[in-house]
């Protein structure tokens, strides 16, 4: 499996093993990285991420993340890694950027 570049809001990097369908949240935690969340249904968005690279790996957008994100946040590549998921290996990059 590939690697993926997780860069936490204090601009740490941690390179981690892709794990499909597994949400970023997730990942994070389970590689004790530091990634903001509380509710992980996409309703807090204290896990709000921008993608750096790879959005052609990821899962598309939620509904939840339609909902909870403005349509000019998505088109600046935010997403919510609560429901980011990757789908394919490539270099994907993401970086935590709460409110």
């Amino acid at each position: 499996m590939k690697e993926l570049t997780l860069v936490t809001k204090l601009g740490e990097s941690h390179e981690v093993i892709i794990e499909k369908n597994m949400t970023i949240v997730k990942l994070a935690k389970k590689n004790k990285i530091q990634w903001g969340h509380a509710c992980e249904r996409g309703i807090c968005a204290q896990c709000r991420t921008k993608v750096l690279e790879g959005a052609e790996f990821l899962n598309e957008v939620t509904k939840e993340e339609k909902l909870r994100l403005k349509k000019a946040e998505r088109q600046d590549h935010y997403r919510l890694g609560c429901q980011i998921q990757v789908q394919e290996e490539g270099p994907v990059r993401l970086w935590h950027v709460p409110y």
